[in-house]
């Protein structure tokens, strides 16, 4: 086995027996190499150090020394894996057999056969008493770094309570009822990053590129959307282009037929990388694919899935993701006062939880309101109201008690004036 090999070779290398100690590696776990391991191991117990190549290969003289770069995760990572499977093919024939003679005993077999055949994951953790310092000098950079540590929202008020979007660990859902214009606010959201210069992509399921850059150009340039989409002139339009066009970041839309279908996390993860994006916006979760469901699973596993996959995403290339997700039924109250609900993301409460922040939204009479449901590294709970002129890309806060007042008492009042003012939904009418 490979890494059987490799891990005798990092000894021998580095003249270092710790790998075994700190893993509690045994015998067992080198089958094609065990006198090799016991003579190491003897040799360390006796002499308290690893024997030297020449010691070693005067014992096994047909072993090949060979230099060994790999981490010792990736070594670990991969021995376990063959013991697995090594251990897999032991026990299959006898299950098998067991299984033609009676089901019942097949199934107290592997019931007793489980705790031996568990993966072993390595995961070592990291110690934050121990790096501490890590924290200080990673604050000491970004405070005295020019570039800027989250994306802007765009939104004054909401970046006062969100902080912006954060570079890696955000997947921030947007929850919405069909019709209320969420995609319009995702929109909003990747405008503002591309002003800041930034580097956006866009998934969109339903809605061609061009429709959706007249979308942009309403939220950018302010042009009549309506306009544009009925193919009615607009005054310095093309002066606007001609500009645009000199931005050396990109805008990039996706749509299903770019994707050849539904694309699941790892195509987004290529349309990522390949695009070398710094912020993903998706329109919208149940119009992805899951590469991890079985035809059986349901479709809030589905969901489940997905969300994970894209926070994990996130994680990995250091960039934030926004998301939409459907509201159920059960968000529209009779009056019309308040946004959805974590409890009212349809199909899978999981997205919540897998998301780090959840902003609710709905179109009332008294403006547009986003309603902070969660934030994971935050105050939630709070409404802000906007005058929403769709048409042309405008959003107005709508102050209550002034910058000045704090949180709590800001938020009392702002739901005190929204349930006043607020008589109806009205409907998007794009």
């Amino acid at each position: 086995m490979l890494a059987e090999f490799q891990i005798i070779n990092k000894i021998l290398q580095d003249k270092d027996y710790g790998i075994i100690k700190r893993n509690g590696l045994t015998e067992e776990y080198f089958a094609s190499y065990a006198p090799q391991f016991n003579f190491i191991e003897n040799h360390y117990k006796k002499n308290g150090n690893v024997p030297d190549t020449i010691t070693f290969l005067a014992q096994f003289q047909d072993f090949t020394l060979v230099e060994v770069n790999e981490t010792e995760a990736y070594l670990l990572d991969r021995l376990y894996e063959e013991y697995g499977y090594r251990k897999f093919s032991q026990f299959l024939p006898e299950l098998s057999k067991k299984l033609q003679e009676d089901s019942r005993l097949a199934y107290d077999f592997l019931k007793n056969q489980l705790t031996d055949l568990r993966p072993h994951t390595p995961c070592k953790g990291i110690d934050i008493i121990a790096n501490a310092m890590e924290r200080y000098e990673l604050l000491a950079k970004r405070a005295n770094s020019e570039v800027p540590v989250t994306i802007s929202t765009g939104l004054k008020e909401l970046d006062d309570i969100l902080g912006g979007w954060e570079f890696g660990e955000e997947l921030m859902t947007l929850v919405a009822r069909t019709n209320a214009g969420k995609s319009w606010i995702l929109m909003k959201f990747l405008a503002e990053a591309w002003k800041q210069g930034y580097r956006v992509g866009l998934y969109s399921g339903e809605m061609s590129h061009v429709k959706l850059g007249y979308r942009f150009d309403a939220l950018f340039g302010h042009f009549s959307n309506r306009a544009l989409v009925r193919g009615q002139p607009s005054e310095g339009y093309l002066e606007y282009i001609k500009q645009t066009k000199e931005t050396p970041n990109p805008f990039i839309i996706a749509t299903q037929k770019d994707f050849g279908g539904q694309p699941n996390v790892n195509q987004l993860r290529n349309f990522v990388e390949e695009n070398k994006l710094q912020i993903l916006g998706i329109d919208q979760l149940s119009l992805m694919s899951d590469y991890r469901a079985s035809k059986i699973d349901p479709p809030r596993m589905r969901l489940s899935h997905i969300s994970e996959d894209l926070f994990a995403l996130s994680s990995e290339y250091k960039i934030p993701i926004l998301a939409l997700a459907q509201a159920n039924r059960a968000a529209t109250d009779k009056d019309g006062q308040n946004a959805p609900g974590l409890e009212n993301i349809k199909e899978s409460d999981d997205i919540a939880h897998n998301s780090s922040k959840c902003i609710g939204m709905r179109q009332t009479s008294a403006g547009l309101i986003l309603d902070i449901i969660k934030n994971r590294n935050g105050e939630a709970g709070s409404k802000l109201l906007y005058n929403w002129n769709i048409d042309k890309g405008y959003l107005e806060y709508i102050p209550t008690l002034g910058d000045a007042a704090s949180t709590e008492t800001r938020t009392m009042v702002q739901e005190k004036t929204i349930n006043q003012m607020t008589t109806q939904t009205i409907n998007n009418p794009f």
